[in-house]
């Protein structure tokens, strides 16, 4: 039980991670305004509310998913920065990354059986990670946004393999 609730905590440090270097990525590449900041919000919160949906959706597919959407946004942001019509593209890779934040909580449930245990170890975890993120990225500045998505996936989603294909231990009723 007690590695699925580090897989939360590790999981909720990845969304904080994650949506900090879209927000980061964004500010600095296409506008600096509240549209930015609410599209980020959105488009992660309905592509959260899709993952609830997409029984087919693995955390190895999804966490896949959400890293290229990422790196494809930072792409084509760099590509042409200042252009505000790349915000639609970057909303959709928002929308991509944001389908692991509704589906982890379907995945993990069969595993911890509480959800609120599994929403407390990962909300702390986005805590740590928005703290973390923004000293990083004051300490090592672009690429940070550049790697540490990747660095993050590649771990989380190696832990996520490990663990969900060991045996859940048995619950023992309190």
């Amino acid at each position: 039980m007690q590695r699925f609730k580090l897989h939360g905590f590790f999981t909720g440090l990845h969304f904080a991670l994650l949506q900090l270097c879209y927000l980061l990525l964004l500010q600095f590449q296409v506008s600096s305004t509240y549209l930015t900041y609410a599209l980020i919000v959105s488009a992660w919160m309905a592509g959260a509310i899709a993952g609830l949906a997409l029984k087919s959706l693995s955390a190895g597919r999804a966490l896949v998913i959400g890293v290229l959407a990422y790196y494809g946004a930072l792409a084509t942001v760099s590509l042409m920065p200042l252009a505000w019509f790349t915000l639609p593209a970057a909303g959709a890779a928002v929308f991509l990354s944001g389908l692991w934040a509704g589906r982890f909580f379907v995945v993990m449930l069969p595993h911890i059986k509480r959800v609120d245990s599994l929403f407390f170890h990962e909300n702390n975890g986005f805590l740590v990670g928005l703290v973390a993120t923004l000293i990083a990225f004051t300490q090592l500045g672009h690429p940070f946004v550049v790697w540490a998505p990747l660095v993050s996936a590649a771990t989380l989603f190696a832990h996520a393999r490990r663990i969900l294909r060991q045996p859940t231990e048995t619950l023992k009723p309190r």
